[in-house]
């Protein structure tokens, strides 16, 4: 059986067409209007927060500086720990394999946070609460505060954290 022209073009234009792809989207995406602009202080807490929701380890990376160093409170042996940005890249990114979910708030500014020493350094101490669902139903959560510092090299560019002090009750 041999189907007229008038009757197969129709046919073949519904087989391109596909109703449950949506069509691309013409104007492109703003990438800090959806996760921050970490060009000022609370945008990069935004886009900290969305990497975090993300479980993307390699929008995390992007925040920290070269020389960054994590520091925390070991409360058994009485001393602070410390590991370098490799270390910390490395952990959380473990985290976020694990993790089923991360849900990361940061609550508040803590006085005397928030603190431009110039354009280029910043001192922030802020709260939050992190909660963290494994793929095996365990869940974890805590809340702390962190100190950080953020650097950048002129006011336009983003900030990046060059070191975080974690104060968290986990």
């Amino acid at each position: 059986m041999k189907l007229p022209a008038a009757t197969l073009a129709p046919l073949l234009l519904l087989a391109a067409c596909n109703p449950f792809a949506p069509a691309l989207d013409e104007v492109p995406t703003d990438q800090n209007q959806l996760l921050g602009n970490p060009v000022y202080v609370r945008g990069f807490f935004d886009r900290f927060r969305a990497a975090y929701q993300l479980r993307d380890s390699t929008l995390y990376g992007q925040l920290l500086d070269p020389k960054f160093v994590f520091t925390y409170r070991d409360f058994a042996a009485n001393v602070d720990r410390s590991w370098t940005r490799d270390v910390d890249a490395n952990t959380t990114y473990r985290l976020f394999r694990a993790a089923r979910s991360t849900n990361l708030q940061w609550t508040q500014y803590l006085p005397s946070s928030d603190t431009l020493a110039s354009d280029t350094v910043a001192y922030v101490e802020r709260s939050f609460l992190l909660t963290i669902e494994q793929r095996d139903d365990e869940r974890f959560s805590g809340a702390g505060t962190a100190r950080l510092v953020l650097v950048r090299k002129t006011r336009t560019e983003p900030w990046r954290m060059r070191s975080w002090y974690d104060r968290s009750e986990f």
